[in-house]
């Protein structure tokens, strides 16, 4: 390969390897319904942020809306909760309102720069996204509440509104639209009715033909109240703001009666048609919902808030208002939250001490932001870069504290006022969100670790069945999440390796080593390479021997080093780029851009960097790395990310993933360049992994997108016949797996995909 070629073991079996696999029939691939894997939830539930849940007042379901995660429906009550994202774009996946209208959902959905309205006509089982655009096209939406991202950290909630006639959407960046609910679709027919080109980020009809709406910039800074009259003839705006106090910052408006409460950085007030009044003045607010119980010039309102900045009692009130008169109660109270999943006896894997957050839980560590510096869950970041909330009622009292679902940073809460405790996590069923990577200690199937952008790295001993709340995370350095994880197996039990650095720019690297990880052990920071501080962005381990290893750790935008050790003691040495040309560049656009692979007897390392669009093959003898080599490149019109699987049974066929299909390439047959792969499927692809059996040794696909599906090749057993790539689809996958990113197989049949979104799905091997 390359000018000089090169010599590799066992070439008489690599080429006959070829030849059986050429008679893989090339027509259209095998594709079976329901005979395949059946895939389902891991016991990593519950974690990511859930920015809205909202109720249909004809069925009773329940809708919950994620930042990353979509849409999840619930018939009980939210005890048990089901995703509903089959077929949704990316951009469907971050939901910021959702509002029932009648037998009709409606949802904001987007990233500020693309979305739109997303409908559901089945009561939540299925959804179909109206995308934004030019002219009279549905309008944009910022549902992310993700950091990194351009555009304001809070655009979720009281977006959506309706008067019976038209859809108010407060938009981003588009000013206040409005959609005739007469209309066959929300794809088309909007109008702007006020401030059209401004960010908005609450809105709330007052029932006499105005509305009110909270004004930010993009960057989210507060530019107060607008009070938006005449919407049914001539419109009017007036700026409403007090130079202080409840109507700068807002992040929530709510119409009762003759009343406009603002809930927000001020503090919690009403708008009595000529003046602000304050009623809580002590808090940074989030989320506001509420009724009112008696009309007139002197109303009773019932009121409910959430906040972060309490982290007591108070993070979640009730205001009771009569006339101008308040009194508020704090409904968590120490004592008042519990560990048990609603419903179940079983302990939430979050409340005990996996995960950054630890035992943090309860209301007070997911309604909102940081509170301040010191807290354990922003280490020293007090950016609102985690702030949507959203309460629903699920009782109306008048008086005595109403039941209610809370939902924020970590999933959705149940409070039942009469229980003890009255705080339970109501998270059965609900994906975590950024799953990085997903990886099985190839000693023990039933050992498996995943990094996560939530809670830096996740380990369980049984198939994922449960997450080990004796695992304790690595504290990466400020500002840094979990990236990659692999295994050293050269020791007894394996040892576990994780990677961090930051998720916004490549920087914060580093890589962390634990031999007693499922028992609570220290973990040990291992060296990085001389001058190396970026983030290693993917890691793969090989044992050499007794007690001995080599971990390969590719460092965005720098090279791939290999680590060459004995625990954490061990020397770094870069895999050099070919002599006299250009090597990898290590994706210097994606943090998820690489994918690796070992041959199966450990003679060569296989790499596919998104920045080159190409699969890489390093030589491995002596304990010495050769040059790269370029094995393939995609010279596709839209290369996209691409992914790599060493063949489990013959060691120079490496598997690959991309745009383009499933396919495969003998490096035994490359003299000055190598074939064009094979391709066994043109179906999209997706991450790879390999599995070995008595009965064959296999290559799995997941093919993510708008259609999901699990592929299939059997690699072995190829004398008489070698059968076609197959493909299967499963109901669960179908829901969850639109940006799989990793996919990982035990010896002992379980199949694990890690997400961008929709935490991990397990199944079993067909």
């Amino acid at each position: 390969m390359g000018a000089s070629g090169k010599a590799r073991r066992w070439p008489a079996l690599g080429v006959a390897m070829l030849v059986c696999l050429a008679l893989i029939p090339m027509g259209q691939p095998a594709h079976a319904d329901g005979t395949g894997p059946t895939f389902q939830n891991s016991g990593l539930s519950g974690g990511g942020f859930i920015s809205v849940i909202a109720q249909s007042t004809s069925t009773g379901t329940l809708v919950a809306g994620g930042d990353t995660q979509g849409f999840f429906r619930s018939v009980n009550g939210g005890q048990t909760w089901t995703p509903q994202d089959a077929g949704l774009p990316a951009t469907g996946y971050h939901v910021g309102a959702l509002l029932n209208v009648g037998s009709i959902w409606y949802a904001a959905v987007g990233d500020g720069s693309n979305g739109g309205i997303a409908e559901s006509l089945d009561d939540g089982v299925t959804w179909t996204e109206s995308p934004s655009g030019k002219g009279a096209a549905p309008p944009v939406f910022d549902g992310t509440n993700l950091p990194g991202q351009t555009g304001n950290p809070r655009a979720t909630g009281a977006l959506l509104a309706t008067d019976g006639s038209y859809l108010y959407a407060a938009s981003f960046g588009r000013g206040l639209q409005r959609w005739a609910l007469a209309s066959a679709s929300p794809e088309a027919g909007w109008q702007c009715a006020a401030v059209c080109t401004s960010f908005l980020n609450s809105v709330a009809l007052d029932g006499k033909g105005d509305a009110f709406i909270s004004v930010i910039s993009r960057a989210g800074v507060s530019q107060g109240v607008d009070e938006v009259s005449g919407l049914g003839s001539k419109v009017r705006t007036k700026a409403i703001t007090a130079k202080k106090g409840v109507s700068a910052g807002v992040q929530e408006l709510l119409s009762l009666g003759s009343r406009v409460y603002a809930a927000g950085a001020n503090g919690i007030g009403y708008w009595n048609g000529t003046a602000w009044l304050v009623l809580d003045s002590t808090q940074h607010w989030y989320t506001l919902t509420g009724y009112e119980t008696v009309a007139g010039k002197t109303p009773v309102d019932v009121l409910y808030a959430a906040t972060y900045a309490g982290h007591g009692t108070k993070d979640v009130e009730q205001l009771m208002v009569n006339g101008t008169n308040v009194v508020i109660t704090g409904l968590v109270p120490p004592g008042s939250v519990g560990a048990d999943v609603d419903g179940t006896s079983t302990p939430w894997w979050e409340a005990s001490s996996a995960g950054t957050a630890g035992t943090l839980t309860g209301p007070e560590a997911m309604i909102g932001g940081c509170p301040s510096s010191t807290s354990g869950l922003c280490a020293g970041n007090t950016t609102d870069v985690f702030v949507g909330s959203s309460i629903l009622l699920e009782s109306r009292n008048g008086g005595a504290p109403d039941a209610m679902l809370v939902s924020g940073r970590s999933g959705i809460w149940n409070y039942a006022p009469g229980a003890t405790p009255a705080w339970l996590p109501a998270v059965a069923g609900l994906d975590t969100t950024f799953d990085l990577d997903i990886s099985v200690d190839p000693a023990d199937g039933a050992n498996v670790a995943a990094s996560d952008a939530d809670w830096n790295v996740i380990g369980s001993t049984d198939d994922m069945t449960d997450v080990d709340g004796a695992v304790v995370p690595p504290r990466f350095t400020t500002g840094s999440t979990g990236l990659a994880v692999t295994w050293d197996a050269s020791v007894s039990p394996s040892a576990l390796i994780a990677s961090g650095g930051s998720r916004a720019t490549n920087k914060l690297g580093s890589i962390w080593y634990d031999a007693a990880w499922s028992t609570g052990g220290a973990w040990t920071s291992l060296p990085l390479p001389t001058g190396v501080s970026l983030r290693p962005i993917a890691l793969t381990a090989q044992a050499t021997g007794p007690g001995t290893y080599v971990l390969l750790a590719a460092f965005q935008k720098k090279g791939v080093y290999a680590f060459t050790a004995s625990g954490t003691t061990g020397t770094w040495a870069l895999i050099p780029p070919p002599s006299g040309s250009a090597g990898p560049s290590i994706s210097p656009n994606d943090v998820h851009g690489v994918s690796f692979a070992w041959a199966s007897d450990g003679s060569a390392a296989f790499m596919y960097d998104e920045g080159t669009h190409a699969v890489w093959e390093s030589l491995f003898a002596g304990g010495v790395f050769a040059p790269w080599v370029k094995v393939y490149a995609d010279t596709s019109t839209s290369p996209g990310r691409g992914f790599v699987a060493a063949d489990p049974n013959t060691p120079t066929v490496v598997w690959i993933a991309n745009t383009n299909g499933l396919g495969y390439i003998d490096t035994a047959a490359c003299i000055t360049t190598c074939p064009a792969p094979t391709w066994v499927t043109t179906s999209p692809g997706g991450p790879l992994a390999t599995y070995s059996s008595v009965s064959g040794d296999y290559v799995y696909m997941a093919s993510g997108g708008t259609t999901p599906s699990f592929w299939e090749v059997q690699v072995t057993q190829c004398a008489v016949s070698c059968p076609t790539a197959t493909g299967f689809n499963d109901p669960y996958l179908d829901e969850v797996a639109g940006n799989a990113i990793s996919l990982a197989a035990g010896m002992d049949g379980y199949v694990y995909l890690a997400t961008l979104g929709n935490g991990i799905a397990v199944g079993t091997a067909p």
